[in-house]
């Protein structure tokens, strides 16, 4: 088993982006600079921002090395996005974090100290202004920005959190009451109070100009400023963070690296700017789409997208997991990496697995377990790259969840199963859990082997490999003949003739529950659903042109997503006016996924309107006619709501 965190030791072969983004960030020539850092939710992003931080650090090496000196008058700062979610002005959080994280730098922060007190002042005013003076008082304001937190409870909560949250703790706050290593030894409070400098609602302008003196009176050649955890933020907080990132764009000196899933980003401008009206445009969407390409081009200006891992990659990648796990020798742990390093430099595109890592170990002996491992990964790797998308966080969850299940079949004493029928089953179980419940009732009800499956591999897995019975494949339900289906189905080993009830007695945790820990609903998709789901119309409209822009699989899963809700919510219309929204854009799956889940609900709980919803539908759109009219009759043939609603209405017709 493995844990879920991001790590400075480079296991991806990452450290070449890494290496890259440090080129750009501490040249001279080309700063004041913004660079995104972009990829998918577990893409890398937060390793790549550990090594840079550790690697910018002059701290990190030995005394009179050349590295130790070119970055001895180079700042890093690391600022989390996410973990300011919570606060009313995310935006003053992000420009306190980094005027305190400079203010206590060792090498920089006792020339400026007093100067970022001076700064934070001006900050809390920009905090409090949103709150209005009317509402506050002007005495409690002005105590409240001076440091006299007490006199505003309302407001002291918030400010002493973002401080507490930056700052180390003290001494008689710390745990068990041993001391902190890592205690702030700057009362900021008290520096706030103390200072003499007038606070006032300073504009961008003198903000920048400030700040700009602020770093040349530390000799600091360059400030970084790494922002993490962007696209794990509400739309509202994304958008603070990037305000507030505005203000230091040109001030001299300084890089900031913004890690994201740019989708993410993208959608919480469009929600942002989707009251705007673009009268005189001929293409409103795509005049809103110019909008939020300008913005993100304005704001970035190097944008860095990370690739997604290959079939080599993700064995190199689990080989390196899997001898981080079994040798416990760490100088023989050192040669294995070395050996990996070498191996990259010399050739990117080959394999780092069986036989480099026992090459590496010389004369000593591999572990048992190690040996079984690599020969396993091997076998997998191209199978789990395909299902997961090279998204090196989900290799690293399939894994735990995969040796979860075969402990779990070795104590229940079941010999039969089989790794690669296992790997398959968990690959379409891990982000098509809707596929995966439609296998497990159809074998259920065939002692473990499904006919349904087997005219599914004959249809889209022929043995000529030429799929060329169209009609045939029209016939099945449309979200087992996607793209990514077609490709699983294909995979080998092909399932039809395997008896599979030993396989989902060991996932009985899946069908019993979401299982969350190992099912994963990309950020995006999530974000989307979210917004899609949300009564406000500035929020609904952009995530339905978001959902237009998703690839196949994520957007059937979307689709998943919001029949579950209408499952456990029927009598909230919200789920059924986000289907009708994207049928109204013309996204087909849509269609099957409105009357599937018509048909499957307790009639008696659709909410009326959504009679009125399918006629418009049916008139607006006469060639989907074939596709209501079914479940319109059903729904008319009952004594309910909706059932007497669409009678009367059919009759106006």
């Amino acid at each position: 088993m493995w844990a879920d965190n991001e790590t400075s030791q480079d296991l991806l072969g990452f450290k070449v982006h890494a290496d890259l983004i440090r080129s750009v960030v501490t040249n001279p020539k080309l700063l004041p600079v913004t660079l995104g850092v972009f990829g998918d939710w577990g893409s890398g992003k937060t390793s790549i921002m550990k090594m840079l931080e550790h690697d910018l650090d002059s701290e990190n090496y030995p005394p009179d090395s050349p590295e130790k000196e070119k970055y001895e008058k180079i700042a890093v700062l690391y600022f989390n996005g996410w973990l300011f979610e919570g606060y009313d002005d995310a935006k003053s959080a992000l420009l306190s974090s980094i005027l305190l994280q400079l203010g206590e730098h060792k090498r920089f922060g006792p020339k400026v100290k007093e100067k970022v007190a001076g700064l934070i002042k001006s900050v809390n005013w920009m905090r409090v202004a949103k709150f209005g003076v009317k509402e506050i008082g002007m005495p409690a304001l002005a105590a409240y920005i001076t440091g006299g937190a007490s006199i505003v409870p309302s407001l002291v909560g918030s400010g002493k959190k973002i401080l507490g949250s930056i700052l180390p703790k003290k001494d008689d706050e710390e745990e068990g009451g041993e001391e902190s290593e890592s205690k702030s030894e700057i009362n900021w409070e008290e520096m706030i109070k103390e200072d003499k400098s007038e606070a006032s609602a300073m504009d961008v302008r003198t903000f920048r100009q400030d700040f700009e003196k602020l770093l040349k009176d530390t000799n600091i050649e360059s400030l970084v400023v790494l922002i993490d955890d962007l696209d794990r933020c509400s739309n509202e907080r994304i958008i603070e963070n990037l305000e507030a990132i505005k203000l230091f764009l040109n001030v001299e000196r300084t890089a900031f690296i913004i890690g994201a899933d740019p989708r993410i980003v993208r959608h919480a401008i469009e929600v942002r700017y989707a009251q705007m009206k673009f009268k005189d445009e001929r293409d409103p969407a795509e005049a809103s789409e110019r909008l939020v390409t300008d913005y993100l081009e304005k704001l970035i200006q190097i944008p860095y997208r990370l690739p997604k891992l290959s079939p080599a990659e993700v064995e190199s990648y689990m080989a390196l997991l899997f001898c981080a796990r079994d040798i416990e020798d760490e100088t023989l742990l050192g040669k294995v990496h070395k050996a990996c390093e070498d191996q990259r430099c010399a050739n990117r595109y080959s394999v780092f697995g069986y036989a480099a890592v026992k090459e590496a170990f010389g004369e000593a002996e591999l572990p048992t377990a190690l040996s079984e491992s690599l020969i396993f990964s091997s076998s997998i790797a191209p199978l789990i790259t395909e299902g997961l998308k090279g998204n090196p966080r989900q290799v690293k969850r399939f894994l735990n969840a995969y040796f979860l299940r075969k402990e779990l079949a070795k104590v229940a004493g079941l010999q039969s199963i089989r790794d690669d029928v296992l790997v398959k089953l968990m690959v379409l179980e891990y982000g098509h859990s809707k596929q995966f419940m439609d296998l497990f009732e159809w074998q259920a009800k065939q002692e473990g082997r499904s006919s349904e499956l087997k005219q599914l591999e004959a249809v889209l897995a022929p043995p000529d490999g030429n799929v060329d019975n169209e009609e045939e494949a029209k016939k099945i339900d449309s979200q087992w003949s996607s793209s990514f289906m077609r490709r699983w189905i294909a995979m080998e080993p092909l399932l039809s003739e395997i008896d599979l009830r030993d396989y989902f007695w060991v996932a009985r945790d899946k069908l019993s529950s979401t299982l969350s820990g190992v099912s994963m609903i990309p950020p995006l998709v999530r974000t989307i659903l979210d917004d899609i789901l949300s009564s406000n119309a500035g929020k609904m409209r952009p995530a339905v042109e978001s959902a237009l822009k998703l690839n196949a699989d994520d957007r059937i899963l979307l689709l998943n997503l919001i029949e579950k809700h209408i499952q456990r919510n029927p009598d909230q219309k919200v789920g059924y006016d986000a289907l009708r929204g994207l049928i109204e854009k013309d996204v087909v799956e849509s269609i099957e996924s409105l009357t599937r889940t018509l048909f499957n609900v307790p009639a008696g709980a659709i909410p009326p309107a959504v009679g009125s919803d399918l006629t418009a539908l049916n008139r607006s759109k006469p060639m989907l006619k074939e596709h209501f009219e079914p479940v319109m009759n059903h729904l008319r043939s009952t004594e309910t709501r909706i059932g007497r609603a669409l009678r009367p209405i059919e009759g106006k017709r």
